[in-house]
């Protein structure tokens, strides 16, 4: 088992391995003819994609494997971005990120829930907290690895960063082959599929916990993932050289890295409670800094939002994995991340078309209003439904 839980650290550092993210929303905009409008719409066929294949996924990865189900997503993966490599237009990039949310859904949750059965199995489930910061700390140190040499491929070829994701989607099939399967006791169930899943979904989100992690979890994610989408063009906007991009888009998310190792002892440290706390002041702070900041420097305000989602990520996925029924992880996780992207589906594009119609600082000075105050609320939900225990 412990070879299960190195190989799993090692996928999930390989998963975002993602050499063209520091540079792609040029690439989308310079290469693709894209406006930031079109950038969140394309964002938002995404996010629809994984709607679709979100929770399917999650419940084929609880009937038929975990493993497999990362297997799955390691062969889309493949495709996806050999997709990526030929894409011509707006046409060719939807096909292609269509594919990539097909396999990033079925790597959503099968992951997680691999991790803890296999801890389980060795009696150490209370550590799934710091394995799950030290996956997602090696997942941002690849990304950010990846990124560092992003900027410098993307100046070679426009097209040569989207080349390189070929074959580390083939060392992460690899990866998902040498996984070892958990054997999980299920109860006998008489239902048929459609009828269990529409019945886990009823489940968990009826369960007081559960729909309170949900609802900070996809306040927090949407938080950070937002400005994803807009950091390139505020950085951009404030005069930074494009040679710049990759070693500050890495130097950001080696940041993530050290927040995600740290989350497990600082909510130790402080409570779980007031960690999350933090993490939902941290949206108004950053959004608010680099609303106002006029100098490139402002860009600095970017590591409040990196610090909240290395913090809470792996605090909620672990206790959303501890309100979930062993045979259900993958699903209740994979219902979390189908939220989130529902919340991104309905939200991105509206916000694409405020920067292009009243641009940047504004739409983030509405941004700090409206994502702080459903963080706070969201966090006061947490708080009432978790009571004493955090």
């Amino acid at each position: 088992m412990r070879s299960n839980l190195r190989i799993l650290v090692a996928l999930q550092a390989s998963h975002l391995v993602l050499f063209p993210i520091p540079v792609i929303t040029l690439f989308f905009k310079d290469h693709l003819g894209m406006s930031v409008t079109d950038v969140m719409v394309l964002q938002a066929i995404f996010g629809t994609a994984a709607v679709l294949f979100e929770f399917p996924s999650g419940y084929v990865a609880d009937r038929l494997g975990h493993r497999l189900s990362l297997i799955v997503s390691a062969v889309l993966g493949v495709l996806g971005w050999i997709l990526y490599t030929l894409a011509e237009g707006f046409g060719g990039a939807i096909l292609a990120e269509v594919t990539l949310a097909a396999g990033m859904a079925f790597f959503s949750g099968a992951d997680a829930a691999l991790l803890y059965e296999s801890l389980e199995a060795e009696g150490r489930k209370d550590e799934y907290a710091r394995w799950e910061g030290r996956g997602r700390a090696a997942s941002q140190i690849g990304e950010a690895a990846s990124s560092a040499l992003g900027g410098w491929l993307y100046a070679i070829a426009p097209r040569l960063p989207f080349a390189m994701q070929v074959p580390n989607a083939l060392l992460m099939l690899g990866l998902a082959f040498a996984t070892r399967e958990m054997k999980t006791e299920r109860a006998p169930d008489h239902l048929s599929h459609v009828s269990r899943a529409l019945a886990i979904v009823r489940s968990a989100l009826r369960h007081r916990r559960l729909r309170a992690s949900y609802a900070l979890s996809v306040s927090l994610g949407l938080s950070t993932f937002i400005m994803v989408w807009l950091i390139q063009p505020y950085m951009q906007s404030r005069g930074l050289p494009e040679a710049w991009f990759g070693p500050l888009w890495a130097a950001a998310h080696f940041w993530l890295a050290g927040a995600s190792l740290s989350s497990a002892r600082i909510a130790a440290a402080v409570g779980l409670r007031t960690t999350l706390l933090g993490c939902a002041l941290l949206v108004p702070l950053g959004y608010g800094l680099l609303a106002w900041a006029d100098s490139p420097w402002g860009g600095a305000a970017y590591l409040f939002l990196m610090t909240l989602r290395g913090l809470q990520g792996p605090l909620l996925t672990s206790m959303i994995q501890r309100d979930a029924s062993p045979d259900e992880r993958a699903s209740v996780l994979s219902l979390n991340a189908l939220l989130f992207r529902l919340a991104f589906v309905l939200l991105g594009p509206p916000v694409g078309a405020l920067v292009d119609g009243i641009g940047m600082e504004p739409t983030l000075a509405i941004l700090a209003a409206v994502l702080g105050g459903a963080s706070l609320l969201a966090w006061l939900a947490f708080a009432q439904a978790h009571g004493r225990e955090t």
